[in-house]
């Protein structure tokens, strides 16, 4: 006799629906019955079976996965496995023929406890459940406690279910359902055995989906019952009840077009249509095709939701090919989907899945839905006339006062030229925008001034690649800094970056760095010497030693010493830039990413602090703000 308040089962629910009910949905006619019928879940079933065959049985087990993928299912058959009445022992063939296996299987065996854990979720029904486990089950080996949505028991709840469930009585087992494991406490999940259920593959759906309709008498086509699988999403309950409810509105023989129908989805070629014109530019066109899928009856987010998924098959097909098995589609849904990607490069497929992710975010609960989606269309057509890469680059030519040179970002990625290759004009895509070659101090083309060197470092006969004098390393130091960083000489570039040449002789170099770094490098002479030495040498063809010494006063600023800038910008300037809405424009346009960030000259030209040494120019006036080169 069960003391106290009975537990709201699951089965009790079921059992009235059931009586006043004449029909059985096929969710439950056809449920499986044994480990074998289980579909998609193979390698659970085996572990199970196995379990039960050797008799390594643990105390509890916990079934998590999304739902309507056999975690009640499975549980079931398991205690049918525990409990049949035909066998002498526990056993992975349960007759489903005894009283205990049609009880079980409907879910009311008096032995095997169906417990909502979202209705009985507190600390007093689980008090309760403890009192009643150390009862014997009246007439079965083991008693049962299968709790579904397990992860909805208050803290109190677990932490009243954690002695027993470590240590229960050797003739009560628990099963655990959830489709939230993140949920459940670490002390709870520690003392189960955790099964994940995935979800179903389409094609599996698809087959049993099929058998199920060969036995009920149901004539339907392949490509219908594919709609229904692929609707289903790994789910098996929702693939059965999508089926129950296509049988009950369409009489007769089912097609593809009554799915379409009842899920409220555009048929493929009319979506392929308006991927067409999206893809071809035609804006009008697209617009025309989406008005005229929503005059059809189809709601606003189905169609957003089936564009959505065209273009992740366009980029899938792209991807890995239009075989893939990451495509599931009918074959005639795939021949058309062979045409429809020859119009279509792989950035403009993952950008289209891109804005349709957003739009199908955006218009839930929006009163704007239409306006929205149609904005996304036009901004799919038109695609590279909201993004205009001349205007971008005159943002950036701001930033330097008109003075500054400007180079795309990335310069130095893999497949794009070096920065000390020749910077011929080319068009950004607009008409007249052309990007400026790279200027050094002292106005000369740096690209085009040591060209000619950069060749010859490339070749070992040929003459020097710098020419080794004060008044020509003054001029090119920055792009020298370059070559270096691009010709694998990063860290001796970044040491170089704040430093000038003050002197050169035939065989040293003497730099100058500003006084708040000089200290620093001066500690590092000897091994900087060394990697100065290889640096130079790979361009100069000869060994070279490195004097440091300071110039100018540590103020924050860059110092023009001999007319030459030494010194670097603030991290508030740095970020000012990186932060800049052009720059990050010019990123995403290019794909590149911001290589370096310089002080203009012309700003910076204008002397030093006082205290800090003569002027370059003689005025004595403190150095301009700066503006910045983004290479």
């Amino acid at each position: 006799m069960c003391i106290g308040r009975p537990f709201k089962r699951k089965s009790q629910i079921c059992n009235r629906k059931y009586t006043t009910m004449a029909y059985v949905v096929l969710a439950r006619k056809h449920r499986s019955a044994t480990f074998d019928e289980v579909v998609g879940q193979e390698a659970i079933s085996t572990t199970l079976v196995n379990a039960v065959k050797t008799g390594r049985l643990a105390q509890a087990y916990l079934f998590t996965g999304s739902r309507g993928v056999g975690k009640t299912t499975m549980a079931r058959i398991l205690a049918k496995a525990l409990n049949c009445l035909k066998a002498e022992e526990p056993t992975p063939t349960p007759c489903n023929t005894c009283d205990a296996c049609i009880a079980i299987g409907r879910g009311d065996d008096m032995d095997v406890i169906e417990i909502d854990g979202a209705s009985n979720r507190g600390i007093d029904e689980i008090r309760e459940l403890r009192s009643n486990a150390i009862l014997r089950p009246a007439r079965s080996r083991f008693k049962v406690y299968y709790i579904d949505e397990v992860h909805m028991l208050t803290k109190e709840a677990f932490n009243a279910l954690l002695k027993t469930l470590e240590e229960p009585p050797p003739h009560v087992k628990f099963i655990f359902a959830t489709t939230e494991a993140e949920k459940i406490p670490a002390t709870i999940l520690s003392r189960c055995q955790r099964f994940d259920f995935r979800n179903i593959p389409t094609s599996d759906i698809v087959a049993h989906l099929k058998s199920i309709c060969k036995q009920e008498k149901i004539q339907i086509d392949d490509d219908a019952l594919f709609r229904i699988a692929k609707a289903a999403a790994g789910s098996m309950r929702d693939g059965l009840s999508l089926l129950d409810q296509l049988i009950s509105s369409t009489p007769g023989a089912l097609g593809e077009a009554d799915v379409l129908r009842v899920l409220g989805t555009p048929p493929e070629e009319r979506i392929s249509a308006l991927a067409t014109a999206i893809a071809e530019g035609k804006a009008a066109e697209a617009l025309e095709q989406f008005d005229a899928i929503l005059l059809s009856g189809y709601p606003l987010e189905g169609v957003a939701t089936a564009l959505a998924e065209q273009f992740r098959n366009v980029m899938l097909a792209l991807a890995a090919g239009s075989g893939s098995k990451l495509i599931e589609l009918s074959e005639s849904a795939r021949a058309a989907l062979v045409e429809l990607t020859k119009a279509y490069t792989l950035p403009a497929a993952v950008h289209a899945v891109g804005v349709c992710e957003q739009l199908l975010r955006s218009i839930r609960g929006s009163s704007f839905a239409r306006a929205m989606a149609e904005a996304a269309i036009v901004r799919l057509a038109a695609a590279d006339k909201f993004v205009d890469p001349a205007s971008l680059l005159e943002r950036l030519e701001q930033l330097t006062g008109g003075t500054g040179a400007v180079r795309p970002s990335g310069a130095n990625a893999p497949g794009r030229a070096s920065p000390m290759a020749s910077a011929a004009p080319a068009s950004a895509g607009a008409a007249g925008a052309k990007k400026k070659p790279m200027t050094v101090p002292g106005g000369g083309n740096a690209a085009g001034a040591i060209a000619g060197a950069v060749a010859a470092s490339e070749s070992p006969a040929s003459t020097r690649a710098v020419q080794w004098d004060f008044a020509w390393l003054a001029a090119n130091w920055p792009a020298v800094i370059e070559h270096l960083s691009a010709s694998g000489f990063g860290a001796v570039a970044g040491l170089l970056r704040s430093a000038r040449p003050l002197a050169v002789d035939a065989g040293s170099i003497r730099l100058g760095f500003p006084a708040d770094q000089v200290s620093m490098r001066t500690r590092a002479a000897g091994a900087m010497a060394a990697a100065v030495a290889e640096a130079m040498g790979h361009l100069a063809g000869r060994r070279v030693g490195c004097h440091v010494e300071s110039v100018g006063q540590a103020t924050g600023r860059p110092a023009v010493v001999g007319g030459q800038l030494i010194g670097g910008i603030s991290s508030e300037q740095r970020r000012q830039v990186e932060q800049d809405p052009a720059v990050r424009a010019v990123i995403d346009v290019f794909g590149g990413q911001i290589n370096s960030i310089r002080p203009d000259l012309e700003l910076a030209r204008v002397g030093q602090a006082p205290g800090g040494g003569a002027a370059a120019d003689g005025t004595g006036e403190e150095p301009a703000a700066t503006n910045e080169e983004v290479s």
